[in-house]
């Protein structure tokens, strides 16, 4: 019995080397473009005279940060208006979890969070890559992982923020899924229920999956299992946030210190109006085009054969990121985890000669790094 576990273990090497010279180009342009885009963040912070660093540490990743040094150690307690005030509740434990755990061995925590968005990154442009060629050849995986990686929300891949890690654990559950692993697959959108709220569009995607394969008889009791513990880790923390706060929407109750609530998209497309008709181009108008290009490709999407699990996961995300008040300027990053909006782009991209891709793709990298430096050094709002 020794033996063959040992037998089976050489032989998964040579082909796990194998699939990861596969994806290497992926992860290699992945990383490649996060430098070029951290330079940008550089060079807008020595413009604005401040240091990238503070940038990084900012906005929501000061919250991550002390999640991961101090834990929820906030007291709830509400306001004069009678809401509750900000409160550390509402950033979820994987993410700082993570970070906390390097801490342990001696690496600053700013560092550590870097670190795993930085590795967590590296993890999601592989799984990217795998699920684009799986569909439509190596050329498409390829480019799907790196129109992830250089969309318009990709700055929240360099800062202290927890996209990268939710959007490796997307992309590995859907591999898996499609390798019908169902208690893997399950086991993995558990942690995503962990990482980020928006991971409910994961967990409804595997679920159908699960009942898809029931209904057709297939895999025994494992998609069963599968999808039922995919909701855990979301309901577990919420469940969590109950207890803290002693009300049912306790998570939902404590966004409202951020004036965040789902309003059915209103917000949004006032702002994109707004954005649209001012007198004067800003960072409005830009966040109100990227709005306006995620709907063209979310019907796109929806004209293209892509697996019923994608779609599910794809409509969703957009429809969390676009249906919240609040925090227009946030609304690329809270598109960035709807990597299905990439496919349809990188089915057509393939078709151009590497020359072109050689141009076209620095130059998305460039004007989409510049647009989330303008944010933190020049606007100072949360990408």
């Amino acid at each position: 019995m020794q033996q063959s576990s040992l037998d089976e273990a050489v032989e998964s090497s040579p082909s796990l080397r194998a699939a990861f010279r596969q994806a290497a180009p992926a992860i290699s342009l992945y990383l490649v473009f996060q430098i070029v885009a951290f330079g940008v963040l550089w060079m807008m912070s020595w413009k604005a005279d401040v240091s990238p660093g503070r940038f990084i540490a900012n906005f929501d990743a000061n919250w991550f940060l002390s999640v991961a040094q101090h834990g929820y150690d906030q007291p709830v307690t509400l306001g004069a208006n009678g809401l509750p005030v900000e409160n550390s509740l509402v950033f979820f434990p994987l993410y700082p979890a993570t970070v906390a755990l390097l801490t342990l061995v001696g690496i600053p925590p700013l560092g550590a969070a870097m670190t795993i968005s930085l590795l967590a990154g590296c993890a999601a442009a592989w799984g990217l890559f795998v699920l684009g060629r799986d569909l439509a050849g190596p050329r498409v995986g390829l480019l799907v992982a790196v129109l992830w990686s250089i969309g318009p929300g990709s700055t929240a891949l360099h800062l202290g923020y927890s996209e990268s890690l939710l959007m490796a654990l997307v992309a590995w559950t859907f591999v898996l899924l499609a390798r019908r692993e169902w208690l893997a697959a399950g086991g993995l959108a558990v942690l995503a229920g962990l990482t980020r709220a928006s991971s409910g569009a994961l967990i409804a995607a595997v679920g159908i999956a699960a009942l898809i394969a029931v209904f057709q008889r297939r895999d025994g009791w494992r998609p069963w299992i599968g999808g039922l513990i995919a909701p855990l880790g979301l309901l577990g923390y919420f469940g969590y946030v109950w207890i803290q706060t002693g009300r049912p929407d306790g998570w939902f109750w404590l966004q409202n210190a951020w004036q965040m609530h789902f309003d059915f998209g209103v917000f949004t497309w006032t702002q994109v109006r707004e954005g649209l008709t001012s007198d004067h181009a800003s960072w409005i108008t830009v966040t109100a085009l990227v709005v306006l290009a995620a709907v063209v490709l979310q019907f796109w999407t929806w004209a293209t054969r892509l697996p019923l699990p994608w779609q599910i996961y794809g409509t969703l995300t957009v429809v969390i990121a676009l249906c919240s008040s609040n925090f227009f300027q946030s609304r690329a990053r809270f598109l960035l985890p709807a990597f299905v909006l990439t496919v349809p782009v990188a089915l057509m991209l393939a078709k151009l000669p590497n020359r072109v891709l050689a141009v076209l793709l620095p130059v998305i990298t460039v004007g989409s790094a510049w647009y989330g430096a303008f944010l933190l050094t020049i606007a100072h709002v949360a990408p």
